[in-house]
């Protein structure tokens, strides 16, 4: 019969598998990176500095529970949770007022779409249809592009101050039987963490890339903010 230390490994696996498939930990970085069309390499890169701030915060409350006690680390963590779901509401609404005000009319990828005047000067976009009133598609790249990694990146450290208060229980009895079963619990919680972020987040982005998208999907980035905004609603109703 396994003991109690052997059974930490994989109560932490399971604390992590259980905590990360909330969705406000990869469903932002679905929606971004489906209207911002990221690569994979790209979707991987950012959900995996999330995940990576995600686990060392919450091993770092572990441990800050172990000198003062698992009380004020848990209150800590509240207040980190609670910081994070008010920065999402933030940024997604921020984004979507963002995205609507560069006009709102982009197809994914970044394409301006405006209607052909005639006594508008000639413009190199790419034609659409040809019809009486033909659209011009328009790369514009100082709107488009210019605070793309910004907001990826920030978009990361926001999901990331969210830690785990669920682990702390495990890493404080984990601590009982000495450093190699704290290392090994630490350990196997963060790289399953880690793991299914960034693997959520990939595979969210790499199929809805697949879905056929609406003529609608023009708005895309502005929905996008939208439910960003309304997962860091949920996530602040969620603790009360």
């Amino acid at each position: 019969m396994p003991d109690a230390t052997e059974l930490l490994v994989p109560t932490a696996v399971a604390t992590a598998i259980f905590h990360t498939l909330i969705p406000d930990h990869w469903l932002p970085f679905v929606l971004a990176g489906r209207a911002r069309r990221w690569s994979a390499a790209r979707t991987a890169a950012l959900s995996g500095i999330s995940a990576f701030v995600h686990a060392a915060l919450s091993v770092a409350l572990g441990f800050l529970a172990l000198r003062l006690g698992s009380a004020v680390a848990e209150a800590l963590g509240e207040r980190l949770e609670h910081a994070s779901g008010i920065l999402l509401v933030v940024f997604g609404g921020g984004y979507a007022l963002w995205a609507w005000r560069k006009g709102g009319h982009f197809h994914p990828g970044g394409a301006l779409v405006h209607a052909h005047d005639a006594k508008a000067p000639a413009c190199d976009g790419h034609e659409g249809p040809e019809n009486p009133e033909h659209l011009h598609y328009h790369a514009d790249g100082s709107l488009i592009r210019g605070r793309g990694g910004a907001g990826g990146l920030a978009l990361a450290l926001i999901v990331g101050v969210n830690p785990c208060v669920l682990i702390l229980p495990v890493l404080v009895a984990t601590a009982e039987r000495g450093a190699v079963a704290l290392a090994a619990v630490t350990a196997a919680y963060a790289a399953t963490t880690i793991a299914l972020m960034v693997g959520l987040s990939v595979v969210g982005v790499v199929g809805a890339r697949r879905l056929p998208v609406p003529a609608a999907a023009r708005h895309m980035e502005t929905v996008s903010g939208i439910l960003i905004a309304v997962v860091g609603l949920v996530f602040l109703l969620r603790g009360h």
